[in-house]
């Protein structure tokens, strides 16, 4: 097994931060390397309040979440980019536009390879 799949969503962030300890612990220890593995994640739901709200501009797939819930995502697993990051749902709200031009910045950026 070396695909792994999370999203910002699962558990607040917390899987993401589990996944990237573990990924950690598996380099340190020499188990793995980084290219061993296929690691995902899936952006749109975001920050919520207490209430499960979702936060204006902290969730869906405007430019703004896309870029910045990708890089919060990063910085939980502790990675330097996921191999495929998803579009976790459609967003009505959001031009289709602009969802695949800020995904093709993403992956030019080196954030995600797909």
């Amino acid at each position: 097994v070396n695909y792994f799949d999370t999203a910002e969503g699962y558990g607040q962030g917390e899987a993401e931060k589990i996944l990237g300890e573990v990924v950690r612990l598996g380099i340190e220890k020499k188990y793995w390397e980084r290219s061993d593995l296929v690691i995902s994640t899936k952006i749109f739901f975001g920050k919520t309040t207490k209430d499960l709200t979702q936060l204006p501009n902290k969730a869906g797939l405007s430019r703004k979440h896309l870029v910045e819930g990708t890089k919060r995502s990063l910085s939980r697993l502790a990675l330097s980019y996921v191999d495929i990051l998803f579009c976790h749902r459609p967003d009505p709200d959001t031009p289709i536009e602009e969802i695949v031009r800020t995904m093709d910045w993403v992956i030019n950026q080196g954030l995600a390879f797909y």
